[in-house]
């Protein structure tokens, strides 16, 4: 599953190379935060070169020109392995799209510009990924004006808005909304499995968890209720890293947005049925996982809080486990 930023041409270029070097390290800092949280690559027109080297930023100055310029600098070692790492495809539009009515959907400006990328953008449902040059370009979100053809012939105009990623502060405060987006498209447990690590990064996955969420076999209302909770879950996690939360306690999550129970397991559930509650971690060690969260119709997630790497555990995701003896 690929989720695309759009990069925005339109943006370029700068008014003199002088304004590029400040701009172009924001950009790439930009580029490897998107991709960390599950933006995979980078749509760009087909007369941007593919490369990024031939890339005009300002009269004159080619993105070569800031490369080569500073490859060797050690303090830019890792901008120039992000920049090298950038996966870009063009063109902005695939055969598929324009199988599926691209031509009877147009995007434009309210001054009445039209733009490719914020075509390809409005299109996509993707963030624009602009260098801020100049106005309307400093801002987010772009106000744009969506034309599609109706199905009796006529010209349907509405008003959207597109986020745009102009600045690392922009960033900052788009990224929830967009970690929410990046989640609402995965339909499927392997899909979220897949994503994990960028919509997750506090949580491990262990025990039967992986196995389960591979062959995912519920309905997709109960893997929107999953994701919530995981989401919970990690957000509990960050916090507890930047010491916003003292620790774990199933009032923390509630307080977080859990709109699930959650809870331990009796002394007799731990006495008689432990051995069904141990999961082994990603180490090899065995503990045992009795926190759990549950949904309707016995769905249950166990989890482990760790309290040395301020992490969560995932061991089990799926129909409640045995609270009680089999009749003989």
């Amino acid at each position: 599953m690929s989720h695309p930023l759009v990069f925005n041409h339109h943006s370029l270029p700068f008014s003199s190379p002088e304004d590029v070097d400040r701009e172009i390290v924001n950009f790439l800092k930009i580029c490897l935060r998107a991709k960390l949280i599950g933006f995979s690559f980078i749509l760009a027109d087909e007369s941007v070169d593919g490369t990024w080297f031939r890339l005009e930023l300002a009269h004159g100055y080619f993105w070569k020109d800031w490369h080569d310029q500073h490859v060797n600098e050690p303090q830019c070692r890792d901008l120039i392995r992000v920049f090298r790492s950038i996966a870009t495809q063009q063109p902005l539009f695939t055969e598929k799209d324009k199988e599926n009515d691209l031509e009877l959907f147009d995007v434009h400006l309210l001054n009445e510009q039209s733009c490719s990328a914020l075509r390809a953008a409005a299109w996509n449902d993707s963030p624009l990924l602009s260098f801020p040059t100049r106005s309307p370009w400093t801002a987010s979100p772009v106000t744009v004006i969506v034309e599609q053809l109706s199905e009796t012939g006529e010209i349907v105009s509405s008003i959207e808005e597109l986020c745009n990623l102009h600045s690392l502060e922009q960033f900052e405060k788009e990224k929830a909304g967009l970690q929410e987006k990046l989640s609402k498209r995965i339909c499927s447990g392997k899909e979220l499995l897949e994503q994990a690590q960028q919509l997750y990064p506090c949580l491990r996955f262990c025990g039967k968890a992986e196995e389960q969420l591979r062959n995912w076999a519920y309905p997709t209302n109960f893997l929107e209720q999953i994701k919530e909770a995981l989401s919970v879950l990690n957000t509990f996690a960050e916090h507890w890293a930047e010491g916003r939360v003292a620790g774990y306690s199933h009032n923390t999550l509630r307080q977080l947005g859990l709109r699930h129970e959650v809870s331990g397991e009796s002394s007799t559930v731990k006495e008689k049925f432990r051995q069904t509650r141990e999961f082994h971690l990603p180490s090899g060690e065995k503990m045992l996982f009795e926190d759990h969260i549950k949904f309707s119709q016995g769905i249950r997630v166990y989890f482990l809080v760790n309290s040395d790497e301020n992490i969560v555990f995932i061991g089990y995701i799926g129909k409640h486990l045995p609270t009680k003896s089999d009749p003989k």
